[in-house]
């Protein structure tokens, strides 16, 4: 390998190392849809106990303290709505009322 080769590898090192610093110091805020009419939502994802092709999946709208449990049956690809609550109202009950 001759000098010249050597130089552009470094360059080529160096240029890419400070592409991914800027990238790495400069993340974007993820967004997976339109924030103007809906909520701000979290879900959670995972198997299920005693049940091989289904998973879990919940969704809690953080606004209204809203969540949703649904089933994806992966043998067939269905989704299936098992139940849905309000969990501030859950929260603020009292222990004996639950």
């Amino acid at each position: 390998m001759n000098r010249r080769s050597l130089a552009g590898l470094i360059l080529i090192n160096a240029v890419l190392l400070a592409s991914l610093v800027v990238a790495g110091f400069s993340p974007q805020p993820a967004a997976a849809q339109f924030g103007g009419a809906g909520g701000d939502y979290l879900m959670i994802a995972g198997d299920v106990t005693g049940r091989n092709s289904q998973a879990a999946i919940y969704i809690i709208d953080m606004r209204s303290g809203r969540i949703a449990a649904i089933l994806f049956n992966g043998s067939n690809n269905t989704l299936e709505i098992v139940a849905g609550r309000n969990v501030s109202e859950d929260t603020n009950r009292p222990a004996n009322q639950r």
